[in-house]
């Protein structure tokens, strides 16, 4: 490691580059198959989809993104800093925007995209890393756990019509069992227990149970901690600074440094947040108003998986969004639909490496209309990552709550989509396993016609393969490493500062 403000050599690769050995390395591996000889068989996984895409009537679209970023608030001790994550919704009644769009041509008026600023709404949340404590906390980790149980999952501002994300989450936690078998049911748990999913009853109160090491310190537990789900915490030993929460289930404070930088430990909880807050807006809007769900388009950036330690509630995610569904239906309302738009990625490297398949028909002429490629699990090993070996699991199996489909539209864009799977739980489905199940058409009802249906209204050209709600949600969630990264960082120094100086 260089020291500070030295420059490299800069002809310090040239040894490297002149290695036999590295020469011999790069020329023996493989890196992009060529699948030339496979054209026929990408072409007939192409699905026409045209006579599915109809003008929408109502509703709402929303679009979410989050950014992370971690500012060092001393200068001179780069290793003390703190954590700002940053959310941002943007809103759009589907009436209000088809009067805003130019009915003689394709393309949306910039302007008019601009007006819609103005249905965009940011939060944040301020997050303590390294070196920072509190007089209640005198370690960083504990009082990053804090800041999680009480300024995220118990704050107002994350808080629709008296439901807090924290009642979201413990009724997510109610779903999150692994179990996929519809017959199975609360498993007994102990002696004087009762488990369904993961809330555990015990002597007629709910809550978890950790039982491998402590959240506190990683230390190993003697036995079993109860933590009741309310008030959402205990105190080991009656010690406050000793306090487990409910959301230490969420097992993000796992990778929390304590000694440096905690940018990993951010962007999990970023992440997880992401989907939390999707499924937290469909739960509210169900507990107040059935209408009012069932015509709301979800678009989320990235891919419909949760993934690292809190993986396993992309399970109950599933669980929960298939239940208000299928109580909308029962309604005959539609229902919510929920999808993940990923800007990069294998799948979207994919998409351009064959786009002119996608476009032109094998005579070489432009293909009109709308059509979808279902990403099978055989079609993602042969041609994305054929460094996964094909076995009789699913893709995803840990992670994704949604089907992976790319979508070429009448203009030509090309875009990775994740829909989110219409069933309540990955298994079985009427005698088909759930890897072929997932890519069947008809298991998706109306919901395939209504995802390309909102992806044709949204396309724009302001950028490359782009949707309107998605690029006004990253615009207003993003944080410039510079300038605007910079002035968050002179913010808080300045904050601190003064403090010290009082």
């Amino acid at each position: 490691m260089p020291y500070s403000n030295e420059r490299a050599t800069a002809s310090g690769g040239f040894d490297i580059l002149n290695d036999p050995d590295v020469k011999l390395f790069i020329e023996s591996v493989q890196t992009v198959r060529d699948h030339g000889d496979r054209i026929n068989f990408i072409r007939d996984h192409l699905i026409d989809v045209t006579d599915r895409v109809h003008d929408i009537d109502g509703g709402v679209i929303m679009a979410s993104d989050a950014s992370p970023y971690e500012s060092v608030v001393k200068k001179d001790f780069p290793s003390i800093r703190v954590g700002v994550i940053k959310f941002s919704e943007v809103l759009i009644l589907v009436n209000d925007y088809k009067k805003l769009r130019d009915r003689n041509t394709p393309f949306v008026d910039p302007v008019a995209v601009a007006q819609l600023k103005k249905q965009s709404s940011q939060s944040k949340v301020i997050l303590p890393g390294a070196g920072i404590t509190h007089a209640d906390y005198p370690k960083a980790k504990s009082f990053f756990r804090a800041t999680v149980f009480n300024d995220i999952f118990k704050a107002d501002q994350f808080k629709y019509d008296n439901t807090t994300l924290y009642d979201t989450f413990v009724e997510l936690l109610r779903r999150s069992g692994k179990r996929d078998n519809l017959a199975d049911g609360a498993q007994p748990y102990g002696d004087d227990a009762v488990v369904l999913g993961s809330i555990v009853t015990r002597d007629g109160k709910e809550g978890i149970e950790f039982k491998n090491k402590s959240p506190v310190d990683g230390a190993p537990l003697r036995e079993n901690l109860f933590v009741p789900i309310h008030p959402g915490y205990v105190d080991i030993g009656g010690d406050p600074a000793q306090r487990v929460y409910v959301t230490d289930s969420l097992r993000v404070q796992e990778v929390f440094n304590e000694e440096g930088g905690n940018t990993e430990c951010f962007n999990r909880l970023m992440s997880v947040l992401e989907h939390l807050r999707v499924i937290h807006l469909i739960h509210c809007a169900f507990k107040a108003d059935l209408s009012i769900v069932a015509n709301m388009n979800f678009i989320v950036d990235g891919p419909l998986a949760i993934f690292g330690e809190a993986a396993r509630f992309h399970r109950s995610i599933m669980s929960l969004l298939h239940d208000i569904r299928a109580e909308c239906r029962k309604k005959g309302l539609r229902g919510p639909l929920v999808m993940g738009i990923s800007k990069t990625g294998k799948v979207v490297e994919h998409a351009q490496l064959i786009e002119h398949l996608l476009t032109k028909d094998s005579d070489g002429k432009p293909m009109d209309g709308t059509y979808i490629l279902p990403v099978t699990d055989a079609y993602r090993t042969t041609f994305i990552e054929p460094d996964k070996v094909e076995t009789g699991s699913n893709f995803g199996d840990e992670t994704y709550y949604g089907q992976t489909f790319l979508v070429r539209t009448s203009r030509n864009k090309v875009f990775d989509v994740t829909l989110a799977y219409p069933f309540p739980r990955k298994g079985i489905r009427d005698g088909v396993p759930f890897k072929r199940a997932k890519v069947d058409l008809q298991n998706y009802g109306e919901d395939i016609a209504h995802m390309v249906s909102v992806i044709e209204m949204m396309q724009t050209d302001l950028f490359q393969n782009a949707l309107i709600p998605i690029h006004l949600a990253h615009r207003y969630a993003s944080i410039a490493h510079s300038p605007g990264g910079k002035s968050l960082d002179r913010f808080i120094r300045e904050i601190l500062a003064n403090k010290e100086a009082a």
